[in-house]
């Protein structure tokens, strides 16, 4: 996913490749999401339960970024079910099967094109 973002022209941040040992990721997350234009976030049933990805999630709607939400393992309708949907709830989810619909938006929004 971060390698077809960057290809589409956008700067990307993920903590595997761009926090070093020690570095402290709250501190970190709340820097880049002030930098950000949005938040492309995969939510799969392990991370659903995860206080990080809710943690971005607020952070980004904090800051009036828009949270892009991508789908992996998992449905919205799984969500509502489990009761876990909280601020993705009224948005618009793509599965990952669908991550090209993302991506063609994305270079839309980077080159200004309707």
């Amino acid at each position: 996913m971060e390698r077809c973002i960057r290809d589409c022209g956008a700067e990307t941040f993920l903590d595997v490749y761009d926090l070093k040992t020690g570095d402290e990721w709250k501190r970190a997350l709340f820097r880049e999401i002030g930098r950000a234009d949005e938040l492309v976030v995969l939510v799969t049933p392990f991370s659903e339960d995860r206080a990080w990805l809710w943690t971005e999630i607020g952070a980004a709607m904090m800051d009036n970024k828009p949270v892009r939400p991508v789908l992996f393992g998992l449905s919205m309708r799984d969500l509502h079910r489990r009761r876990n949907a909280g601020p993705l709830a009224d948005m618009q989810a793509r599965d990952l099967n669908q991550f090209d619909i993302y991506l063609v938006e994305l270079k839309r929004r980077i080159t200004g094109d309707r």
